[in-house]
């Protein structure tokens, strides 16, 4: 198991927050992608937390999304979800997940990295629109909504990740 490296992870942490919070409603898609790129901080936290960090980490910084953004708990509920699945999904996509150290685009390569993060993102997205819509009514819309917004959000975080893991590459 590979150390966390808090600050590190802070930063990152931030960088999202930074990025996301004056774009949250801004960066759409015809009105039906939104991009919620501050999920892939969860996502590629390093291999080894247990499940309680993970779901503590998926709350405050759903939590601190919630605040800003005036929805009260929806984004705290849907990170808590898919971080209590987050290593059992894991675990089926890559067998030896437990010696890969971090969970990026290098370490777990295309194929890899899009059937690790779509499904989580999928169900991220899922909880969060239907809990705003109040229900399965108008579910072609969120239907719409929530597909549209995952390829949205996985493409953003592939770019970050890609973009990340280069740099890590050439230094």
């Amino acid at each position: 198991m590979k150390r966390l490296n808090i600050r590190e992870q802070i930063l990152n942490f931030l960088f999202l927050l930074v990025l996301q919070l004056p774009l949250i409603h801004k960066v759409t898609l015809f009105d039906q992608a939104f991009g919620f790129f501050y999920v892939g901080f969860l996502l590629f936290l390093p291999v080894g937390l247990s499940r309680s960090y993970l779901m503590l980490i998926g709350f405050f910084s759903g939590l601190i999304v919630d605040v800003f953004s005036n929805t009260p708990g929806l984004h705290a509920l849907s990170c808590v979800i898919i971080m209590f699945l987050r290593n059992f999904w894991l675990s089926i996509v890559n067998s030896d997940w437990q010696e890969i150290g971090n969970v990026n685009y290098a370490n777990l390569r295309l194929l890899g990295f899009f059937g690790y993060v779509f499904p989580l993102i999928l169900i991220h997205h899922f909880v969060l629109f239907v809990i705003e819509n109040g229900g399965f009514h108008l579910f072609g819309l969120v239907f719409k909504r929530v597909v549209f917004s995952s390829f949205f959000t996985v493409i953003i975080i592939f770019a970050l990740n890609f973009l990340m893991s280069s740099r890590q590459r050439v230094s």
